[in-house]
């Protein structure tokens, strides 16, 4: 008896194992038009895009601020979350941040 729950259980960890997370995957063009089209009425364009957890993503987008977020949306392409992008340094290169200078190495 001991065996055949040790067995269920392992069984069970292996089928977890086997089963594939959710994945990000690209857009279809129907979904990167509205997304594009959902940004610009939140006056927000750019970012990187990508389905992720059942929700679209934009990362990076540049609002009319001026500033970086991270966006979501819902399958319906409403937008459910704004947060500010944490990334002080956006883009490639370092900055020093005493004279805002771009450092050279």
């Amino acid at each position: 008896m001991r065996n055949l729950v040790t067995c269920i259980a392992l069984l069970g960890l292996v089928g977890m194992a086997a089963t594939p997370a959710q994945a990000d995957r690209r857009l279809t063009r129907e979904e990167k038009s509205s997304i594009r089209s959902a940004m610009k009425d939140a006056q927000c364009s750019g970012g990187k895009m990508e389905f992720d957890d059942g929700k679209f993503e934009v990362d990076n987008a540049k609002c009319q601020d001026g500033k970086r977020y991270d966006l979501t949306f819902d399958r319906n392409f409403k937008m459910t979350s704004k947060e500010l992008e944490d990334n002080k340094y956006y883009g490639s290169g370092r900055y020093n941040k005493r004279d805002n200078r771009r450092d050279t190495y």
